[in-house]
């Protein structure tokens, strides 16, 4: 494979990077070498790891223990058991080495030290005075995070994106996430809104528009996201959209398909009762 007018290079098991013309990149041979990707490749030399760009410049001083490829300019490296970032010019982002340390986006890197997790931006700055138990990488501009047992989301801000903690949450699909309270479930927007002025026992992702959703001891319905139910009858069984057709069951009609109208889909009536 070619790239930057330099190709990977096996010689007597040692690695090089070789021109059309017969050129060798740099004089010195390595154990391994990557292909070059953005500007830059992978070597390893007695046992340790550092780039190499297409000037044939080994970019940093310090030989890693291990090393990630370059997104947005910067590499994950591990040295000792602990994690930091590099750029391009092969300078290390922070004074703090990590436990470990997640992809840069949003301008933030998740962070782990002393079992603790927070973000951080490649100026070195905390993104919160807050270490939480556990964070997720940022999605859509919001991180689930972990406190006391109890769950939030947090946008790109700081700023926690519901006063309420709750027991489980679920990233956004569709402009929702799920989220559990006292045993019971709910949706909530992305305006920190709930779908719903009812909880649910169970409710499922959406699917097709509609999310399959159980009321205590009275049975199942489907959720539009609007918030209203798909019909006003419930049924003791039922399964996702799919195609624009749902799967339910009821004692007295047995199985049958409804559409996305509500309405019972004759040809198929009682075709698994």
């Amino acid at each position: 494979m070619e790239i930057n007018n330099f190709s990977r290079h096996c010689k007597n098991g040692k690695y090089n990077f070789i021109n059309e013309k017969g050129e060798y990149l740099t004089d010195q041979w390595f154990d391994y070498a990557g292909n070059f990707y953005c500007g830059f490749a992978h070597i390893k030399l007695d046992g340790k790891w550092n780039f190499i760009n297409t000037d044939g410049k080994i970019i940093s001083d310090q030989w890693f223990d291990f090393i990630f490829g370059f997104e947005d300019g910067f590499s994950q490296v591990k040295l000792n058991g602990k994690w930091n970032l590099i750029n391009t010019d092969g300078k290390l982002i922070y004074d703090q080495w990590f436990d470990d340390i997640w992809e840069n986006s949003n301008g933030l890197s998740r962070v782990k030290l002393d079992n603790k997790y927070n973000f951080i931006n490649t100026d070195g700055k905390y993104f919160s005075n807050q270490w939480f138990d556990w964070a997720d990488n940022f999605y859509h501009g919001l991180a689930v995070v972990r406190l006391n047992d109890k769950y939030n989301f947090i946008n790109t801000d700081g700023k926690y994106f519901s006063n309420q903690w709750f027991d489980e949450v679920d990233c956004f699909e569709n402009g929702v996430a799920k989220v559990k309270l006292n045993g019971k479930w709910n949706f909530i927007n992305t305006n920190g809104e709930y779908l719903s002025d009812q909880w649910f026992d169970e409710v499922d992702y959406f699917c097709d528009g509609f999310a399959r959703v159980k009321l205590k001891g009275e049975g199942y319905n489907y959720l539009k996201l609007d918030g209203t139910f798909l019909t006003k009858e419930l049924y003791d069984e039922c399964y996702s959209f799919l195609y624009g057709l749902a799967l339910v069951a009821k004692k007295d009609k047995g199985y049958n398909y409804i559409d996305i109208n509500g309405e019972y889909v004759k040809e198929w009536e009682g075709v698994y009762g």
